[in-house]
């Protein structure tokens, strides 16, 4: 029994000196303290169709040359959260410096380029081969879809709420696209996003002017940035990003690009965006397969061509579900949350590789 407890109370004092080395190798972090724009904000997504949903972190702290984003992306599915399990990821652009610098937390290391990015190696040229003819003539989408009209609604509800230390106004968004095929079946895209927007407090616009200024020194150091906007955005950039992927080979350039444009920025809505809710989905026949035309008997692989379209998608799970339940799911639903938006002092530190990183390009 006196051997046991001597055992403990040894393990005890081995296990405190570590707790105290631990402590004694944290560096206190003197470096100074400077006004710095921070935004932390939640976004998480069910995926599209149920595939690949998410929850995520995202934070920036930005200075009129200088900017890191730190983010944490976790998969929420049964099969996601094995696959994706949970990411993290930190980037620091200085544009005083004209480097960027990426950190790998998991490794420790950390990669430096300019601002135009790293150079990668020569690629040696493949040995030529006979192209068949099917190679050389480039794969098309066997149907293509244009936008027949489009309307966009904004509805200021008169609803208020309270959120995080926000108070905001609700607005319901409304945008309804028809896109036709070449035979002028129709497929109607229905985007619904309920807006929450906070008034523009001075806090607000003292944060929102640091990150302007960083944008348009951006835009003056790398060529084809674009110098930012003040500008409302209804659909949050993660999120048209997803969309636009989703209908990018159904559309031409230019009806992809108008896609989304047409309810970036509208009049009616007042106030800087909070919370996002936003449902999209798709209903209609265009450029579905016609009766009795499978791809086995046409010989085309139309599940490649329409790119997992809804109308596909339609055709091949009658099965499983009837229209109506496969109605009422959306394609992809997201949500973003502002948690905080304020300029505050924040260390130098955050703005270079963390101590005990190591240099993985070293050149």
């Amino acid at each position: 029994m006196l051997r046991n407890t001597f055992c403990l109370a040894v393990l005890g004092l081995v296990l405190a000196g570590c707790s105290m080395m631990s402590k004694k190798d944290e560096w206190p972090d003197d470096t100074p303290t400077n006004a710095t724009a921070v935004l932390e904000t939640h976004l998480v997504s069910d995926g599209v169709k149920g595939f690949f949903p998410f929850d995520g972190t995202s934070k920036s702290y930005t200075r009129a040359a200088m900017r890191r984003d730190d983010s944490t992306l976790k998969g929420t599915g049964t099969i996601t959260r094995f696959i994706v399990g949970t990411t993290e990821t930190s980037r620091i652009e200085r544009l005083d410096r004209k480097l960027v610098w990426t950190m790998d937390a998991k490794e420790k290391t950390y990669t430096e380029c300019p601002l135009k990015g790293c150079s990668g190696p020569v690629a040696q040229p493949a040995p030529q081969e006979k192209k068949s003819e099917k190679q050389e003539k480039p794969h098309e989408p066997e149907c293509k879809v244009k936008i027949a009209n489009a309307s966009f609604t904004v509805t200021p509800t008169g609803q208020k709420r309270s959120i995080d230390s926000f108070d905001t106004d609700e607005y319901r968004v409304a945008w309804v696209i028809t896109l036709q095929d070449p035979t002028a079946r129709k497929t109607v895209s229905t985007l619904n996003v309920d807006l929450w927007t906070t008034p523009m407090t001075s806090s607000l616009k003292e944060a929102l002017a640091v990150e302007q200024t960083y944008a348009r020194t951006l835009a003056a150091h790398v060529a084809g940035v674009t110098g930012g906007s003040d500008k409302t955005q209804v659909v949050p950039a993660e999120a048209a990003k997803m969309i636009e992927a989703y209908v990018s080979r159904m559309l031409s350039p230019a009806d992809r690009a108008a896609f989304l444009s047409a309810g970036r920025q509208m009049e009616k809505i007042k106030g800087y965006p909070v919370l996002t809710e936003l449902s999209w989905n798709m209903q209609g026949d265009a450029c579905a397969e016609k009766e009795g035309e499978g791809s086995a008997a046409s010989g085309k692989s139309s599940s490649s061509d329409l790119l997992s379209s809804v109308t596909d998608f339609f055709a091949k799970k009658k099965a499983d579900d009837t229209a109506k339940d496969l109605a009422a799911k959306p394609i992809f639903s997201f949500t973003s949350e502002v948690k905080s938006h304020k300029v505050e002092p924040v260390h130098d530190s955050v703005f270079s590789p963390p101590r005990g990183y190591t240099l993985a390009n070293p050149k």
